[in-house]
């Protein structure tokens, strides 16, 4: 399926592309930002999409490395994507620790470690292997790590015990709703079984 799509850049230049962005912070410690094309998105679960502007300031105003000195991605499982030409998945399994400056106006670090859950990350590139899109924090499986199965930065704030102000930034929970349709299959599995 790859050979089939005739992208001019072949799969091992891609992930070797990938890898290379991520030596630069996905590209913001690369001059100039010369790695990503006009056209660059980035986009999360809940957050953007994002153009490069509005990227960097807030990549900018996070100061993760100051806050998380161990800070470590642990990146892994490059792939191609065999249907959309360019793109390259990867996983990241992140796990920190905030021994730095406080986070949100806090001067002391909490010095709690977090560990999100494995989450799946991607880059697609132009035809110029550019980086048009950047896409983070997607959690595989909200039960690993201690976020409550969140990612991103939203995991990173609750494993540190300053949980953003509203849903999204807190663990997934059930409805109501969806709770009470479980009870209600769960008695309706009884009846039929009888």
């Amino acid at each position: 399926m790859l050979s089939e799509q005739n992208f001019p850049i072949p799969p091992d230049e891609l992930i070797s592309k990938a890898k290379y962005a991520l030596t630069k912070d996905f590209g913001v410690l690369e001059p100039g930002n010369a790695l990503w094309s006009d056209e660059f998105e980035f986009c999360a679960p809940y957050v953007g999409p994002l153009s490069k502007e509005k990227f960097l300031e807030a990549a900018n105003g996070f100061q993760i490395y100051d806050a998380f000195s161990d800070f470590d991605n642990r990146y892994f499982n490059f792939n191609c994507d065999p249907i959309e030409p360019g793109r390259v998945w990867f996983m990241t399994r992140l796990h920190a620790t905030n021994d730095g400056i406080g986070l949100f106006g806090r001067k002391e670090p909490t010095n709690k470690s977090v560990i999100l859950p494995p989450q799946m990350y991607s880059f697609l590139f132009n035809e110029k292997g550019l980086i048009r899109e950047l896409t983070v924090g997607y959690p595989v499986d909200r039960r690993q790590g201690n976020t409550g199965g969140l990612g991103g930065m939203f995991g990173v704030f609750y494993g540190i015990g300053q949980a953003l102000p509203f849903p999204e930034g807190k663990p997934y929970q059930l409805s109501r709703r969806f709770r009470l349709f479980n009870k209600l299959g769960d008695v309706m599995s009884r009846f039929t079984k009888k």
